[in-house]
C-alpha cells in the first residue's frame, strides 16, 4: 500500500486502518451534515425518472455515472472526509474508477444482491482498489442493507465463473463463503444516513433483500490507486476523472513490481474527460 501524503490530514486513528487492513471494511458513521445530506437526497428525488426508467418502480436500480447528473454527486465525490480517509487507505493519487446510485425501493422481498466480490468485475494490477458508500437512508438487515465476510479480501479474488465459462456475477464456489457463514463471520453493516461505508475490492460482500417500508439509496464510489490499472471489465465515463493528485504514469503491480508508462490512458474506448 503507497503511504498517504504527509501533508493530508489524517481523519482514521491507526486502529482504524489496522481494522480495514485486517478486516477489508469500515464504518464511519454521521459524515455528512444535515444539509449535505438534504441536498444529496434532492438530487437523488430528481433522477426518480431516471430509476423508472431502468427498473421500473419496484425492483433495485444501479444508475451508472450519476456523478455526472448533478453537480451535488460530484462534490460529494470530493468530500474532504472520504478523500482524507482513502488517501490512509491507498494513497494520494486517486482516481474515481466508477460510480453508480444504487437504489432499492420500498418493495417487499426485493434487490437482494448474491454474495461476490468487486475486483473480478474490474480487475486491476493490484488491489488498492475500494468503494466508498454514503448512505442515503438509515442501513438496516430490513431496508437491505449490504453484508460483509471480514477478512476474506485476503484471501485474494475467487471464482466468479459457471462450469461453461460465463461470467455469473457472483461467487460461483459456495465454500467461498458457506463455512463463514455456518462460523457467524459475517457482518451486517448497519450505519444512519449520512454515513460512509468502505469495503476492499477483494471482500465477500452481498445485501439483504428490502423487506420495509423505506428505500434503502446509496452513492457508489469505486475509487483506485493512481497506480493501480485497470486490465478488464468495462469503462465508464467518470473513468478519466482524478478525484486528487494526478497520474503517476506507472502501473505497480501486486508483487510491487513496478512499471513506468509512456503516456495516461486517456480517451480509451472514446471517453473524454468530464467537464465536471
Amino acid at each position: 500500500m503507497p503511504a498517504p501524503s504527509p501533508t493530508q490530514h489524517r481523519i482514521l486513528s491507526d486502529d482504524q486502518v489496522a481494522f480495514y487492513l485486517r478486516h477489508g471494511y469500515l464504518i464511519l458513521e454521521n459524515v455528512l451534515s444535515a444539509a449535505e445530506l438534504a441536498e444529496l437526497r434532492e438530487a437523488t428525488d430528481g433522477l426518480r425518472e431516471e430509476r423508472a426508467r431502468i427498473a421500473g418502480d419496484d425492483k433495485i436500480a444501479a444508475i451508472m455515472d450519476f456523478a455526472l447528473l448533478d453537480d451535488a454527486f460530484m462534490r460529494a465525490a470530493h468530500h474532504p472526509v472520504m478523500l482524507a480517509a482513502v488517501t490512509q487507505l491507498i494513497g494520494a493519487n486517486l482516481r474515481l474508477q466508477h460510480c453508480k446510485l444504487n437504489w432499492k425501493p420500498p418493495t417487499k422481498g426485493t434487490g437482494e444482491v448474491d454474495w461476490h466480490q468487486d475486483f473480478p468485475f474490474l480487475p486491476h494490477t493490484n488491489y488498492d482498489l475500494l468503494a466508498c458508500m454514503i448512505l442515503m437512508d438509515d442501513s438496516s438487515p430490513q431496508n437491505g442493507c449490504m453484508r460483509v465476510i471480514p477478512g476474506s479480501h485476503l484471501r485474494g479474488p475467487v471464482d466468479h465463473f459457471a462450469a461453461n465459462g460465463t461470467f455469473a456475477r457472483h461467487c460461483t464456489d459456495p465454500a467461498d463463503y458457506e463455512d463463514d457463514l455456518a462460523r457467524g463471520n459475517v457482518v451486517d453493516l448497519i450505519a444512519p444516513a449520512g454515513s460512509i461505508t468502505i469495503h476492499h475490492c477483494n471482500i465477500i460482500h452481498s445485501s439483504y433483500p428490502n423487506n420495509s417500508d423505506t428505500p434503502r439509496r446509496g452513492l457508489i464510489y469505486q475509487i483506485a490507486a493512481g497506480d493501480s490499472v485497470q486490465l478488464g471489465g468495462q469503462l465508464y465515463k467518470v473513468w478519466p476523472i482524478w478525484l486528487q493528485g494526478a497520474d503517476p504514469l506507472r502501473a505497480r503491480m501486486e508483487d510491487g513490481t513496478v512499471y513506468r508508462l509512456s503516456r495516461p490512458l486517456t480517451n480509451v474506448g472514446g471517453l473524454e474527460p468530464s467537464e465536471r
